[in-house]
């Protein structure tokens, strides 16, 4: 099997990609420079020819072309810039030493007082150069003639060729020092984020109270400490919520147990104490609030699971309702119900169990009336259960939906309502918060019903 080859590191990487877009930057600047220099003199090299040719038109023009020489017509002595004059018949009639013997060096013929600029490939003195032509139409006596003024490009080129080795050279220690720069200062950023590595490695799950150092200033690597922060915050709570739950499961779980295992120590060394009618019972009792206890917790279990999703249906919650009310009037307690359509997107079993909770707390607590109530209001549809018994004092309204909590006051989690350890109401504010939706406990707001006031509100199901 063929091994991946490691992929470098952000400061590589960040440098490598600005050193790619400086040379890029540096190509086409050179680029654009060479250019403009090329242009800048190949205009030269025009104009310097047709001045090379202005003093030998003018002697044409006055005096004509008969008596001029080699020497009258050589420009600068050397190959670099020539000149030729074409009698009227178009042969030359005096030629720059460089060219002597040549014939004409160009084809055009411009009348007199025009020019024709070209670009040739001309032979001089072993060099076989681009020469730029100029040449010009004269009307002397004895014409018309044509003064051929011819200047080499190859200096142009030369300085092009200069240049672009020149920039080249430069742009080798430019891009080494941008190089160096810029991964000394990806580093330096990059610090703070090191630091922050480092402390959050050494952050071990038993002990979450150590936090990352806030750098100075408000950038991005500020929020990134406050988030990192924040998110160990949360990581302390859960796991606060998590060794909390764990040991009063553990609590709750020991104490149906420890009761059996009384009940059989008992009937084991006093055999008289106890009829096996009666262990039975105690036995049968106690698993039957073990198995409930169990149930529980691995509902709350499914409703902080986000990967569990159940399946989901329409439901009726005015049916639920109706049919959790019609089951507590099996009691001796008088329970009103008013319930109006209300129809949510969610699951039936978990909704029910809700409600369900809901009644079976008012039923135990309720002096002689029970209220179960389902409506809509502005895009909500709810669920209220209310009651006639004590009441739940302001201070504990948000606090009784919490997990293993317990009142010392009359209105305690009695048996049989899946709430004997405190998660009754865990379990409704659970299924309520899973569908989208709030728990909550009100005062009281029903003439007749002075107690408890349950209220569970959910998103109304969407039937466009």
């Amino acid at each position: 099997m063929p091994t991946s080859v490691p992929r470098p590191g952000l400061r590589t990487r960040t440098t490598i990609v600005a050193v790619v877009a400086m040379a890029a930057s540096l190509l086409l600047a050179g680029i654009v420079v060479v250019l403009l220099l090329g242009w800048s003199l190949d205009k030269a090299t025009t104009e310097n020819a047709r001045s090379a040719g202005r003093q030998v038109i003018k002697e044409i023009a006055k005096e004509g072309a008969r008596d001029l020489t080699a020497s009258d017509v050589a420009s600068t002595g050397d190959s670099a810039s020539v000149i030729q004059i074409l009698g009227p018949a178009g042969g030359p009639i005096a030629s720059d030493p460089a060219i002597a013997g040549r014939p004409p060096l160009t084809t055009a013929r411009p009348a007199p007082g025009h020019e024709t600029v070209e670009t040739i490939a001309m032979p001089v003195n072993g060099t076989d150069d681009d020469y730029r032509l100029v040449s010009t139409g004269v009307a002397g006596p004895g014409g018309p003639y044509t003064v051929i003024s011819a200047r080499s490009l190859a200096p142009v080129s030369e300085a092009s060729e200069r240049l672009t080795l020149l920039l080249a050279l430069a742009a080798i220690p430019l891009l080494a020092i941008a190089a160096l720069a810029v991964y000394r200062a990806v580093g330096s950023a990059l610090l703070p984020v090191e630091r922050m590595r480092r402390t959050v490695a050494e952050i071990s799950t038993r002990d979450l109270g150590h936090r990352v150092g806030l750098p100075p200033g408000h950038d991005e690597l500020h929020n990134l400490a406050t988030t990192l922060n924040s998110m160990l915050d949360r990581l302390a709570s859960a796991q606060g919520a998590q060794r909390r739950f764990v040991a009063d499961a553990s609590h709750e779980l020991r104490s149906p147990l420890n009761t059996i295992t009384t009940a059989l120590e008992v009937s084991e060394h006093h055999p008289g104490a106890m009829s096996t009618a009666e262990l039975l019972g105690v036995v049968s009792r106690e698993t039957a609030r073990l198995r409930e206890l169990v149930d529980d917790l691995l509902l709350l279990a499914r409703t902080d699971d986000t990967s569990d999703n159940p399946p989901h249906a329409e439901v009726d919650l005015d049916d639920l309702a109706r049919s959790e009310a019609e089951r507590a009037r099996a009691t001796q307690l008088q329970v009103e119900i008013d319930t109006w359509p209300a129809k949510v997107s969610g699951n039936p079993a978990q909704l029910r169990r809700a409600i369900r909770n809901l009644v079976d707390n008012a039923r135990e607590h309720a002096k002689e009336r029970v209220l179960v109530r389902t409506g809509t209001a502005g895009g909500i549809a709810f669920v209220e259960v209310a009651d006639d018994g004590p009441g739940v004092p302001a201070a504990d309204r948000e606090r009784i939906f919490e997990r293993f909590v317990r009142r010392d006051d009359a209105r305690h989690h009695g048996p049989g309502t899946g709430g004997s350890a405190g998660l009754g109401l865990a379990i409704v504010a659970g299924i309520a918060a899973r569908h989208g939706g709030t728990a909550e406990c009100a005062g009281a707001g029903d003439p007749g019903y002075p107690g408890a006031h349950f209220r569970i509100r959910l998103p109304l199901k969407d039937t466009t």
